[in-house]
This record gives structure tokens, C-alpha cells and sequence, in this order.
């Protein structure tokens, strides 16, 4: 798990490397790391409705998914991606290879897989499934049964 004032960085959608900073170091300077470019990476526990004012600002949002069973990260993407509208990158860092589809399912339109997983065909994991049982930000293709 990412540790606070622990500055990672990713590269985003278009090949530029993004510097994170958590959620409390977001806040606390919102202007000038707007300014820097940027962005905000969020761990499990963290209160996400602390962004949400300052949504359209940030030019990517990385969701720590390092815990298999800790589900807030599904969570948290649906409501910056559904509620709040974020049209930005939602990116999954530290992700679980079968975590994958309900990540896209929530909102999150990127991600890093583990070390553990590099390498593995991740297509049976992000388009294994035709049918789904609940709504969700990202039905795209399936049939929906409920």
C-alpha cells in the first residue's frame, strides 16, 4: 500500500509520467500542484469526498488495489467516475489480476497489475465475461440479468 507523502509516479494514457501525491498533500496545495500537473493517488482508506470539489482539476487518479479483499477501491472509482462525473484517467495501481473486470466495471479505465501478474493474458480478465448481475459504470458488451 502506498504509504502517505510517499510521491510515486505513473505514466498515463499519453506516455507522460504523472507525479502522485496523496489525498491530504492534494489538498493541502491544491492551486500550485494543479499548476505542476500533478496528481492523486488514494488508498483504500482514504475519504474520497475531499476531492470531489477539485474533481476536474486533477489529471489522473490512481486507486490503490494492493489488498484482494479490500473492495473500497471499487467504490471510490464509482463514485468519482458515475456520481461525481470525472472524465479524467481513473488508473488501478498495485492491481490483482482477477480484480481486473470489476475494476473496468467501476470506472477505472487503466492499471498497473502486480509484479506477480506481468506477463499474463489479461484479455480472459477484462473481456472473460458475457453476462453481468448488477449495474455498473461499464456494461459495455454484456447482457445484463437481473
Amino acid at each position: 500500500m502506498v504509504e502517505d507523502s510517499e510521491i510515486i509516479s505513473v505514466v498515463n494514457e499519453q506516455g507522460e509520467s504523472i507525479e502522485l501525491l496523496s489525498v491530504d498533500e492534494w489538498i493541502a496545495d491544491i492551486d500550485s500542484n494543479v499548476e505542476s500537473g500533478k496528481g492523486v493517488v488514494v488508498t483504500p482508506a482514504d475519504d474520497v469526498e475531499l476531492l470531489q470539489e477539485s474533481l476536474h482539476k486533477i489529471p489522473l487518479i490512481a486507486l490503490d488495489f494492493v489488498s484482494f479483499d479490500d473492495g473500497r477501491g471499487y467504490s471510490q472509482a464509482t463514485l468519482i467516475r458515475k456520481r461525481w462525473g470525472y472524465s479524467g484517467e481513473i488508473r488501478g495501481i498495485n492491481a490483482h489480476l482477477d480484480q481486473l473486470q470489476f475494476m473496468l466495471r467501476s470506472g477505472v479505465n487503466t492499471y498497473d497489475l502486480q509484479e506477480q501478474y506481468q506477463g499474463s493474458n489479461e484479455r480472459d480478465y477484462t473481456h472473460g465475461f458475457s453476462i453481468c448481475y448488477q449495474v455498473a459504470a461499464n456494461n459495455d458488451g454484456m447482457k445484463q440479468k437481473f
